[in-house]
């Protein structure tokens, strides 16, 4: 048996012998191997390419809320890295999905901000105007519009887009005459690119055909009925009447078009404004009032010609609504344009009843009025 001693000392030779070796040159011929920072959160110690990995995956998945929480830690972990414009746009892309829409916004345009010669530059700025649109920032989206349309090499796309979205935010900003440029420009443009000639419509040409309506919707309203009262003759109220019936009827046509987005949030918002267009001119004709010189009797008469005549704008601008509402709940749209219907449907509603309580409360039937007003425009086409 060796002693203890005696075996301390060999190991202690051996030792002091390697040490004393020289190491063997490196082959040059060696591999470098680096490895991947670590990503550390609370829940988890990961890498950067892992993560990427997962984020993308939940992003295709359409799995919104993983793919921002994960993109999110991307960004926060190399907030200066080679690849970070890309995490935000893939962020941006994932708080939207969570219809997160303003801290997309925000991501987006922090990010054409902070890498404005970047690529991923123009399709931010894109997705912060389709966001402003539905956030209703009238003039932000007019601002993202002239900064589209300032950029030397932005395509014929990026023009489209930033044509409709100054357009529509000149238009809701009360200034017509420019926004009315921007949108015929627009959609000429859209017309020579052949851009939405298939049934559905892309965001960008559906914006300029909402715009298109809200330009006409906001120049027939302007067309007023009140200062005809209370002593106004029947050619003072046709003509007026006409060309008010008139745009309404072409900026219906117009959002008509936009209700074929491939977005459905645009066709909420038109059939919303149709609707209203409806409500807004039996509003306007309830407030006419008969010639001050008439009996008590026809001016009677004259209230019941109007409540049935024109209870058809109600009942056509409720038909509208109940559409749109009933798009809202096929595609789970929770925006405010889907709340807007549900008021105006109650109103509406309300306002009909009251048509009918008014009629049963005159001395006459409403089957009365009715044949009345059928002898009074016989009488009308006669004399014509």
């Amino acid at each position: 048996m060796v002693p203890v001693k005696s075996a301390c000392l060999g190991v202690l030779l051996l030792a002091t012998a390697s040490c004393a070796r020289p190491h063997p040159a490196a082959s040059p011929a060696s591999a470098v191997i680096q490895a991947q920072p670590r990503v550390v959160t609370p829940d988890e110690i990961t890498t950067e390419a892992e993560l990427s990995t997962r984020a993308e995956q939940a992003l295709v998945e359409q799995r919104w809320r993983d793919a921002a929480r994960d993109y999110g830690t991307l960004v926060s972990a190399e907030p200066n890295g080679p690849l970070v414009a890309d995490y935000l746009f893939d962020l941006g892309l994932a708080l939207e999905g969570c219809q997160e829409r303003a801290r997309a916004r925000d991501t987006f345009l922090g990010l054409s901000r902070r890498f404005p010669e970047g690529p991923k530059a123009r399709a931010s700025l894109v997705r912060a105007a389709t966001l402003d649109a539905y956030l209703e920032d009238w003039g932000a989206l007019e601002g993202i519009g002239d900064s589209l349309m300032a950029q030397a090499t932005a395509g014929d796309i990026e023009r489209l887009v930033a044509l409709g979205a100054r357009g529509l935010g000149r238009v809701e900003l009360g200034d017509d005459r420019a926004a009315s440029q921007d949108i015929l420009d627009g959609l000429e443009l859209a017309d020579r690119l052949h851009y939405g000639d298939r049934d559905v419509l892309p965001v960008a040409v559906a914006e300029l055909h909402f715009a298109l309506g809200e330009l006409r919707r906001i120049r027939s309203e302007r067309i007023q009925f009140t200062s005809l009262a209370p002593d106004f003759r029947d050619e003072d109220f046709l003509g007026p009447f006409d060309l008010r019936c008139a745009g309404l009827l072409q900026a219906q046509a117009a959002y008509a078009q936009a209700v074929r987005s491939i977005d459905p949030h645009w066709a909420a918002m038109a059939g919303y404004r149709v609707g209203e267009m409806y409500r807004a001119l039996h509003t306007d004709l309830m407030r006419l009032s008969p010639q001050a010189s008439k009996s008590e009797a026809k001016k009677k008469m004259f209230y019941a010609f109007m409540h049935v005549r024109y209870r058809v704008l109600l009942e056509k601008g409720l038909r509208e609504i109940e559409q749109t509402i009933a798009l809202g709940e096929r595609t789970a749209d929770s925006s405010p344009w889907i709340e807007r219907a549900r008021g105006a449907k109650q109103q509406m509603l309300a306002a009909l009843d009251d048509e009918r309580a008014q009629i049963a409360a005159m001395p006459f039937s409403e089957a009365e009025v009715r044949e009345a007003l059928s002898l009074l425009q016989k009488k009308i086409r006669v004399s014509h």
